[in-house]
């Protein structure tokens, strides 16, 4: 499959979901705002210094539409969350809600998680 890429506004919500799970364990560390902000570059929407809203996953829901492109905001979320090293319950929680707006299963998330983790 080759690389999925997004329009500037599923890139957006996208980039408000990477920052609703960096910030779900309490606080954004430097690690997760340079994931974020790379994000952000690469698809030229704000980053970490503009979020404009909080993250709406129904909005979110919408926005991404296709299966693949669902997998591939789920992945990014997982990798967002690893990126400090620590998969916190708060973070699991996130992306666990997240999945369920997307209409991801929970084995479905369950094998996104285990391919992230192992190319760590």
């Amino acid at each position: 499959m080759g690389a999925i890429s997004f329009a500037p506004a599923e890139a957006q919500e996208i980039a408000r979901a990477l920052a609703a799970v960096a910030a779900a364990d309490g606080t954004i560390q430097q690690r997760e705002a340079s994931v974020l902000d790379e994000f952000a570059m690469t698809h030229s929407v704000g980053g970490i210094t503009f979020i404009p809203e909080a993250l709406d996953v129904d909005k979110l829901a919408r926005a991404i539409r296709g299966a693949d492109e669902r997998r591939e905001v789920l992945r990014l979320c997982v990798k967002m969350a690893l990126c400090d090293g620590e998969y916190a319950e708060s973070e699991a929680r996130a992306i666990a809600s997240i999945a369920y707006a997307l209409d991801v299963p929970s084995d479905e998330l369950q094998t996104i998680v285990d391919a992230v983790a192992t190319r760590r």
